[in-house]
C-alpha cells in the first residue's frame, strides 16, 4: 500500500482502503470539546447571574433591615417642651447601645448632629439633604466600610413649629461582603463540580453511543483482511441503511471483479479452438479458396466472442452505490443518435413517458436500453414506440422503473423467444450483427434483479418489457431518517 498525495491509503490496483472511510481526528474528542464549551458558556452565565442576584437580594434584605430599624429608631424619639431631642436610656435594638456591634444610629438637624447611638462612638457619617418621608440608601467606603439608610422626617415641636430631621442608620458592610464572598465560593465549587461530572457522564454516554460505529469499523477492519465478506452486525437503525448500502457496495464490486475474472477466462477458452484452427492453416494444403473461407469463418467467429466479452465485462451491475440517474434524457439520446443512423429508413420513433429515475451505472442503462431500441429500429417496419415510467411500491412488487420497446416489424417466431436471449442466437441471420446484444441486454436485467419480459406489439411486431427495481425500500427509508 502506499499514500496518495492527501494522505488517504490506497491500496493494491489502486483502491482505497477502509481506512480512507474513517475520519483521521476523533468524533469523540470533537463532540466533548464541544459539550465542555457549551457547559463552560452555560455554567460561567449561570454563576454570574446567581451571583449578581445573590448580591442583589442581599442588599435589598440590609436596606429593609435597615428601614426597619429606621422605624424602631423613629418610635423612641422625643422632643422635650424646650424643642431638644430626647432619647431613652435604653434603645429598642440592643446593638444600637453595645460599641461596635456594626449597627449604629444617627439623627441630624439641618445637617447637624444631634445624636448618635453609644455604639456608634468614634464613627461618623456625612448629613444628607432630604425631604420628609423621602430615602436614601447607599454605601459609604471611607474610614469605616458602611452600608447606611438615611430617611427624611418633619418632626412638629411643641409650640407647632416643624422640625425636619434626618434619621440615619448605618450597618458594618464586611458582613454582607463575607456572605456574598461565601456564596461565590460554594457556588463555583458545585457549578465547577457539576460541570466536571456532567462531562463524564458525556464520555461516557458518548463512547456507549459510538460503540456500534467502532464495531462497523473493525468489521470493515476484518472485511479487508480477508476474515468477512460482509457487514454481518447488528447494528441500530440510524446505521442500519449505511450498512446495508456498503454491502450492496461490497457485494457489487466483488461480483464485478468475478465477471472480469470470468470474463477473460471465457474470452481465452473459447478463443483457444479458432486458434488452433488459424495456426493449422499454415500447415493445410489445399485450394487459397477453401482456406480463405475457413480463415474467414475463423476470424468471423473470433470478432462475435470477443465482441461479447467486452460488452458482457463492461456492464457493472452494482446499484445502491451510484446517483440517482434520470431516464428520460438517456432514453432521448439514444433516440436521436438512431434516427440519424437510420435517417434512410425513416423511421417514426414516439418516445413517451414520465420523467423518473433509476440507481444504474450510466452504462448499463445505455447498453441494454440502446440494444432494445436499436433491434427496434434495426427489424422495423416504419414504427417504434418507446415508453417509460415510474413503478410505485406495493405489497407484492418493489418500486422502480419500466421501459417498454415495441415496433411494428415481424415480430420473433415462438420457437425463437428463447433462443435469442443466449450468445451468438439471432432470430433474422439475414441482417448484419454477432447476436449477442439481446444476451448482453438479458444478463444486464439480471445482474440488477430486474425482468424482461416479451410479447407482440398491437402492430404484430416485438414488444420488450423491462423492469428495473430500485435498491431495497428500507435502505431508503433509512438513510431518509439519518
Amino acid at each position: 500500500m502506499k499514500p496518495c498525495a492527501d494522505g488517504v491509503t490506497v491500496g493494491p490496483c489502486g483502491r482505497l482502503t477502509f481506512e480512507a472511510l474513517m475520519v483521521r481526528d476523533s468524533l469523540s474528542l470533537r463532540v466533548l470539546v464541544a459539550a465542555g464549551a457549551v457547559l463552560i458558556a452555560f455554567f460561567g452565565f449561570t454563576g454570574v447571574a446567581l451571583e449578581k442576584a445573590f448580591g442583589d437580594a442581599a442588599k435589598k434584605a440590609i436596606q429593609d433591615r435597615l428601614q426597619a430599624h429606621i422605624y424602631t429608631l423613629l418610635a423612641s424619639v422625643e422632643i422635650n417642651p424646650q424643642g431638644n431631642l430626647k432619647q431613652p436610656r435604653h434603645l429598642p435594638e440592643s446593638r444600637f447601645s453595645m460599641p461596635g456591634s456594626g449597627l449604629y444610629g444617627f439623627i441630624f438637624n439641618d445637617h447637624k448632629l444631634i445624636w448618635r447611638s453609644p455604639s456608634a462612638l468614634g464613627i461618623t457619617i456625612p448629613p444628607q439633604s432630604l425631604l420628609s418621608g423621602e430615602s436614601r440608601f447607599l454605601r459609604l467606603q471611607q474610614k469605616h466600610d458602611l452600608w447606611v439608610l438615611y430617611y427624611g422626617i418633619t418632626w412638629e415641636s411643641m409650640d407647632g413649629r416643624p422640625m425636619p430631621m434626618v434619621l440615619a442608620v448605618a450597618e458594618d458592610a464586611q458582613s454582607l461582603m463575607r456572605q456574598i464572598e461565601d456564596f461565590r465560593q460554594t457556588l463555583w465549587a458545585w457549578l465547577g463540580g457539576s460541570g466536571i461530572l456532567l462531562l463524564i457522564m458525556q464520555g461516557l454516554i458518548l463512547g456507549w453511543s459510538l460503540r456500534p460505529l467502532r464495531a462497523m469499523t473493525e468489521d470493515l477492519k476484518d472485511i479487508e483482511a480477508g476474515k468477512k465478506q460482509r457487514l454481518e452486525g447488528r447494528y441500530p437503525s440510524e446505521l442500519r441503511g449505511l450498512a446495508n448500502n456498503l454491502n450492496i457496495l461490497l457485494q457489487s464490486e466483488r461480483a464485478h471483479m468475478e465477471r472480469y475474472r470470468h470474463t477473460l477466462a471465457d474470452l481465452a477458452h473459447s478463443l483457444k479452438t479458432p486458434l488452433a484452427v488459424l495456426r493449422g492453416i499454415d500447415e493445410a494444403e489445399g485450394p487459397c479458396r477453401e482456406i480463405s473461407s475457413l480463415l474467414s469463418d475463423q476470424v468471423d467467429r473470433m470478432q462475435k466472442l470477443v465482441d461479447y466479452q467486452l460488452q458482457r465485462a463492461a456492464a457493472r451491475g452494482g446499484r445502491g452505490a451510484v446517483e440517482p440517474l434520470q431516464v428520460v434524457p438517456v432514453l432521448e439520446r439514444i433516440v436521436n443518435s438512431l434516427d440519424k443512423v437510420y435517417a434512410s429508413k425513416q423511421v417514426a420513433c414516439e418516445l413517451t413517458g414520465i420523467e423518473c429515475h433509476c440507481f444504474l451505472e450510466e452504462g448499463d442503462l445505455y447498453e441494454f436500453a440502446g440494444n432494445l431500441v436499436e433491434n427496434a429500429y434495426k427489424y422495423c417496419h416504419k414504427l417504434v414506440r418507446v415508453i417509460v415510467k415510474p413503478v410505485s411500491a406495493t405489497e407484492d412488487h418493489l418500486a422502480g422503473f419500466k421501459l417498454i420497446v415495441e415496433d411494428d416489424g415481424p415480430g420473433i417466431p415462438t420457437i425463437l423467444r428463447e433462443e435469442v436471449l443466449r450468445r451468438g442466437k439471432r432470430a433474422d441471420e439475414s441482417t448484419d450483427g454477432h447476436g449477442i446484444g439481446l444476451a448482453v441486454v438479458h444478463e444486464i436485467i439480471q445482474l440488477h434483479q430486474g425482468t424482461l419480459h416479451y410479447s407482440q406489439s398491437l402492430w404484430g411486431g416485438c414488444r420488450w418489457e423491462v423492469f428495473i427495481p430500485h435498491p431495497i425500500q428500507e435502505n431508503a427509508e433509512t438513510a431518509g431518517n439519518l
